[in-house]
């Protein structure tokens, strides 16, 4: 079957991510217009465009390594979004929470309310606090190994906003 261009680009593409021709037809039944390829095919395009499937292989890897979540920036800016929202959600009112618990059964029974400590979201926010720390490079850790042989793991807080970056270690 001769191929569009379309169709062609679309086939060469799976074939740079490594799919077999099952999996390039199974994909093809989806696409618009619908097509399939023969095993020959596949091969002859294996090995009549390998130097381009390799430049598009090495292109994708670059990409992927200095684009999205590869790069700091972006990972930061995800956290600040993630710690804002959580913030919002805390400071807003929901530091405590309303529960409701049902004491005793039968006749005697009672509904009671109670406020309850919100820990759970409180640990997350403080997770992605340090997590955005550790990013920003204002917490690094240092694993050193003792003389009787066990490992301590040395928190080391960074000032980095100011000149004399004051080093603070703490024992984990």
């Amino acid at each position: 079957m001769r191929l569009k261009k379309a169709q062609k680009e679309a086939v060469l593409k799976w074939i740079a991510e490594g799919l077999k021709t099952d999996e390039i037809n199974a994909r093809a039944a989806d696409h618009d217009p619908v097509f399939s390829v023969s095993c020959q095919q596949v091969d002859y395009y294996r090995k009549t465009r390998l130097i381009d499937l390799e430049a598009m292989s090495k292109v994708s890897e670059k990409t992927a390594l200095i684009s999205g979540y590869a790069l700091k920036e972006h990972r930061v800016f995800k956290l600040s979004i993630l710690a804002a929202l959580m913030e919002k959600d805390l400071f807003g009112g929901f530091i405590w929470t309303d529960q409701v618990k049902g004491v005793g059964s039968g006749d005697i029974a009672e509904i009671v309310d109670y406020e309850e400590f919100n820990a759970a979201e409180i640990t997350q926010y403080r997770g992605v606090l340090d997590d955005i720390a550790k990013e920003t490079g204002g917490r690094v850790q240092k694993i050193e190994q003792k003389d009787d042989g066990k490992y301590i793991i040395k928190v080391i807080y960074e000032d980095r906003d100011t000149d004399d970056s004051a080093r603070k270690e703490t024992n984990s």
